[in-house]
C-alpha cells in the first residue's frame, strides 16, 4: 500500500521528496494513534489524491491529546484542549514523562508538512489547530474552540 501511495502521489505531480514526506507524515500519525489513543481499533487513514492535489486523514476515537497529556506528571494540571494540541506540536513534549526519545516526533512532522501543505487541521477535544498557507505563501495559524470531539483527527490538503 505505502509503495503505491507513493507511485500514485508522484503520477499526481509531486515530487519525490514530497511523497517521502507524505508517507513519513502518515506513519508518524499512525504511530501515535497506536501509542496514544489507548484506542488504536478505532483509529482510521482516508485519502483523496487527484492531479496536483493529495488530501489526507489520520484520527481515533480514543483519548484524545489533553488526556493523553495528562498522564504526563508535568502537565497534570492542563485543562484546556487547545493548548493541549499547542503543546504537542512542539518538540520534546509527550506523555511519556520518564522515557528518553519521546516527543520528538510530531515536531518534524508538522514543520515539514507546514512547508509543502496548502493546510493543516489537528483537532482533539473542543479545539482545532489550523495552519493555513496565504496567498503570498506565508502561513496563518489559529487555534479555536469548537463542539467537543473524542480522539484525535488530522487533516492535511496539499496542492502543487
Amino acid at each position: 500500500m505505502i509503495n503505491r501511495l507513493k507511485r500514485l502521489s508522484i503520477n499526481a505531480g509531486f515530487s519525490n521528496d514530497h511523497s517521502g514526506k507524505f508517507l513519513a507524515a502518515i506513519d508518524e500519525l499512525w504511530s501515535n494513534v497506536v501509542d496514544h489513543s489507548q484506542k488504536s481499533d478505532t483509529g482510521y487513514f482516508a485519502f483523496s489524491l487527484e492531479p496536483h492535489r493529495f488530501e489526507f486523514v489520520v484520527a481515533d476515537h480514543g483519548i484524545g491529546v489533553l488526556a493523553s497529556l495528562k498522564s504526563n506528571p508535568l502537565y497534570a494540571g492542563l485543562t484546556d484542549h487547545g493548548r493541549a494540541i499547542e503543546l504537542v506540536l512542539s518538540e520534546g513534549i509527550s506523555r511519556y514523562y520518564t522515557e528518553d526519545g519521546h516527543g520528538f516526533g510530531f515536531r518534524p512532522l508538522f514543520v515539514g508538512l507546514a512547508n509543502i501543505a496548502r493546510s493543516l487541521r489537528f483537532r482533539s477535544g473542543d479545539h482545532a489547530r489550523e495552519v493555513v498557507r496565504t496567498a503570498e505563501g506565508n502561513l496563518a495559524s489559529r487555534t479555536y474552540e469548537l463542539a467537543a470531539l473524542p480522539g484525535f483527527f488530522c487533516s492535511v490538503t496539499c496542492v502543487v
